[in-house]
């Protein structure tokens, strides 16, 4: 379950960028080739965040599907299934525009009076 090191990865990035403050709500963008199932990240962050800054913050992640380039017939297409393929021509000569991503977008804190 991969996505247990990237929950804890994530927790310590957030908690390295904003110190000393209570943190409510993250959100991630991740692509479909990353093979991220959403509600396993989302309860492994919970159960890491358990005891931190981070403790109830919920996580939102808004998926990014896959889109490719054909360096063939120079077509953009958003394929659903593996092998990638170009979908005006069939190749498989693509090159992979996004649908890679697993990075946090923002991070959301309370002020000192526990306002957001």
């Amino acid at each position: 379950m991969h996505e247990l090191a990237i929950a804890d990865a994530v927790l310590s990035m957030v908690l390295e960028q904003v110190p000393d403050r209570r943190v409510s709500r993250v959100g991630m963008r991740i692509g479909h080739l990353r093979q991220v199932v959403p509600s396993a990240l989302e309860f492994s962050f919970a159960l890491v965040s358990n005891d931190t800054a981070a403790h109830g913050a919920n996580l939102e992640i808004e998926p990014v599907p896959v889109s490719v380039w054909c360096e063939d017939c120079s077509a953009e297409s958003r394929p659903t299934a593996f092998p990638l393929v170009c979908e005006r021509c069939g190749t498989t000569s693509v090159a992979v525009r996004q649908g890679n991503e697993l990075l946090v977008d923002w991070i959301e804190m309370e002020d000192d009076d526990g306002v957001v």
